[in-house]
């Protein structure tokens, strides 16, 4: 046999941070033969800011939910893969899209990962074949060639799901939304504030996208109404944006809440109600099912417990994606590399089951986040990550929430030991 057929082929669907994370590592070990690809003409996923919504010029739903003036909500010196720190992000701390953008870029050229991926490529489906007598997995990829309409098929050791999950918007459904006679959209579709001028917009939903879309389009409407059902947020907000209760039902342009008032003359009204997974290139033999955003059965939130050569990077929320990216990448190539073993598959299972009260939660890791990536670290024998990713996150979680207007021009600051980190409000 030659070195060539020894060779564990892996497919990484998708070029944005996670496809990249898996690909850089990929190609530090020769044992992998890869090829990734990506949809799109560019790498970055959600980070590439395009103005048009809809379809774009190969008739595929934009993939980007990044609008104009958007800045990360999270410092950038966190954001920044371990091994290549080059978004500084000291003042302010909080970067555009543009510049996350450049970072991925540079972090695919520093490490040599554009070789690797077939731009304008689309999977189109994943099958999972067999396994052979040596128990190895084998998998078959269709992809279609989207400038020439070619459909190729390919097969696979093990398949790397890196797609995303700020694609798919996710609509609640509002009782007479039909009545109404102005502008519905989804954050998905939101772009510039100035095409809102005068307007009064009705935005639902007070998470991150929620909040950072009011800010910004409070500069231009005439008032935005920040509808949900959480507790209010205590931190400051533009004199024209005000908060109310989550909506019960619609009557024309009269909005009725759950706590039993009305508001009357909104023009727009904005979902920013998130997103929902989706994986619609998986054939139902690679047994992931989705339901309400819980993804199953996963072990570590990831690892395909059915078929263990298919992992999906980063479904956990409220997490520092890039790091966790990391993390997770290098444990499932251990995994590939047969230097971890798995726990028996009624172990596996165990941690895959429900453990929050809402299925949309399921993945939702907050402050487990940092035990979490250090148990991929112990497990599957790398570096964990330094200490100051968490407590630049726990000291920013503090500011964000008392500040929402400013905590985004913050100073960040690590001390040269990176054993403490300063967050330091603009004046």
């Amino acid at each position: 046999m030659t070195d060539q057929e020894k060779k564990i082929k892996v497919c990484v669907i998708g070029a944005g941070a996670a496809g990249l994370c898996a690909v850089r590592h990929l190609a530090t070990n020769t044992v992998f033969e890869i090829t990734a690809y990506e949809q799109t003409n560019d790498i970055g996923g959600t980070w590439v800011y395009k103005e048009q919504v809809g379809l774009d010029e190969n008739g595929i739903p934009i993939h980007s939910s990044m609008y104009q003036n958007l800045r990360t909500n999270l410092p950038a010196k966190i954001m920044n893969f371990p091994d290549y720190i080059a978004m500084e992000g000291r003042e302010p701390c909080c970067v555009s899209h543009q510049e996350v953008l450049k970072y991925l870029k540079d972090y695919a050229q520093h490490f040599n990962v554009y070789q690797h991926i077939h731009f304008n490529t689309k999977v189109e489906h994943v099958r999972f074949v067999s396994s052979d007598s040596c128990g190895q997995d084998n998998w078959s990829v269709q992809v279609r060639k989207l400038k020439t309409d070619e459909i190729e098929l390919c097969y696979f050791d093990a398949v790397m799901v890196c797609n995303g999950h700020y694609f798919e918007p996710y609509v609640p459904t509002i009782t007479g939304i039909e009545s109404f006679p102005g502008l519905i959209l989804h954050s998905h579709a939101y772009r510039k504030p100035n095409e809102f001028s005068g307007k009064t917009v009705l935005i639902l939903g007070a998470a991150s996208s929620g909040i950072d879309i009011g800010i910004d389009l409070s500069e231009q409407a005439a008032y935005v109404y920040l509808s949900h059902n959480h507790d209010r947020l205590t931190s400051s907000l533009p004199s024209n944006m005000i908060q109310v209760a989550g909506v019960e039902s619609i009557h024309g342009t009269r909005f009725h809440l759950k706590d039993g008032t009305i508001i009357d003359a909104i023009d727009v009204f904005l979902f920013c109600t998130g997103y929902k997974y989706n994986f619609p290139f998986l054939d139902k033999n690679c047994s992931i099912q989705v339901d309400n955003n819980y993804v199953t059965p996963l072990y570590k939130h990831f690892i395909n417990i059915e078929h263990p050569s298919m992992c999906i990077i980063g479904i956990p929320t409220v997490v520092v994606p890039f790091p966790m990216f990391h993390m997770q990448v290098q444990f499932f190539l251990a995994l590939l590399q047969n230097q971890i073993n798995l726990p028996a598959k009624l172990v596996m299972l165990e941690d895959s089951t429900l453990k929050t009260l809402k299925k949309r939660h399921a993945h939702k890791l907050m402050d487990h986040q940092w035990d979490y990536n250090d148990s991929l670290a112990v497990t599957g024998g790398f570096d964990r990550l330094p200490l100051f990713y968490k407590l630049g996150y726990q000291i920013w979680s503090i500011q964000r929430s008392t500040n929402l207007l400013h905590y985004k021009n913050s100073k960040f600051i690590i001390s040269e030991d990176g054993q403490n980190v300063e967050l330091v409000l603009p004046e």
